[in-house]
């Protein structure tokens, strides 16, 4: 199983100080986001690949592009299963009808700020019967509010909140003396949304890896914690149709405009083992669950 994040505009309504897309330091060079014709090309060169399950229409902000439900109506023609991440400020109940109509099986909203916008965009998917995730980026700005935010998603109706930590890239680099927490508040701020997450009733998750030796000796039994799969069943295509290993990773492994989804992993085998193996320390060598945990996050 494979499941892409498809990046299919560069333009965004809100200037997220948060934002940890790689292309937005490059936004000054001569580079244009994909037309429609070539989105068809990129979809038919990832879904050649037999164990392509899915896609996830993001950007920036997807809800700009007019041909939005277009590109929804061929990725399901080509057999994958659709999602939309998006801030919600532009989700109308219109939309989400014309959305769904097309394919469209999961909403993912922005809510590290509870704004009205993103409260009324999750209470009106949440309304159309398809899951909803309330996705929150971590940082110094709203972790003392996290309580909150796990209680105010639970009651509009979301079915999960993704917890990612703030990783400092894109335009969060130049703001991560600003946003970034140290592990002591990263910890705590996980047992108030582990306890909060009980009593309110919603299933919580981390997108970005938490390593196991960070949160060892404390009790999450509400949250799931992920693995990095970033490079394995995990795979991001930028606004002009590069494939690359994660939304950090600067690096391109090739441009599915030319290439089959297959030829250039081929091509980058090597390059991605070495990404895949890297290890934060030298503990991590022979650690005994190195196999399961994956080192966490690289960009972190």
């Amino acid at each position: 199983m494979k499941w892409f994040a498809f990046e299919v505009t560069d333009k965004c309504n809100l200037e997220c100080e948060y934002c940890y897309n790689v292309w937005y330091e490059n936004k000054s060079l001569p580079q244009k986001p994909l037309t429609l014709e070539n989105i068809i090309r990129v979809i038919k060169n990832i879904s050649s690949d037999l164990a392509t399950t899915g896609i996830t229409l993001t950007g920036g902000e997807p809800l700009l592009r007019s041909d939005l439900p277009e590109i929804v109506s061929i990725c399901v023609r080509h057999k994958l299963k659709v999602a939309i991440a998006t801030n919600g400020f532009l989700l109308t109940q219109p939309l989400i009808e014309e959305l769904i109509a097309k394919g469209v099986e999961h909403f993912d909203i922005g809510f590290s700020t509870p704004t009205p916008e993103a409260k009324s965009a999750i209470a009106r998917a949440a309304r159309s019967g398809k899951t909803v995730t309330a996705s929150v980026c971590i940082s110094r700005t709203n972790y003392k509010n996290m309580k909150s935010i796990i209680r105010i998603a639970s009651a509009m109706g979301a079915n999960a909140v993704g917890l990612n930590r703030f990783i400092p890239t894109g335009r969060g680099y130049l703001n991560k003396k600003e946003l970034s927490l140290n592990q002591d508040e990263l910890l705590k701020v996980l047992c108030e949304v582990n306890s909060t997450a009980k009593t309110a009733g919603i299933y919580c998750f981390t997108g970005i890896p938490i390593e196991p030796c960070i949160r060892e000796g404390y009790d999450f039994s509400v949250i799931h914690f992920s693995t990095c799969q970033c490079g394995t069943t995990k795979w991001v295509i930028d606004p002009y149709g590069n494939l690359r290993t994660c939304e950090q990773n600067r690096g391109k492994l090739g441009n599915l405009l030319d290439d089959s989804f297959n030829d250039i992993i081929k091509a980058k085998f090597k390059e991605i083992e070495q990404f895949r193996n890297w290890k934060p320390s030298d503990s991590c060598i022979t650690c005994s669950i190195q196999e399961t945990c994956f080192g966490g996050c690289r960009f972190a």
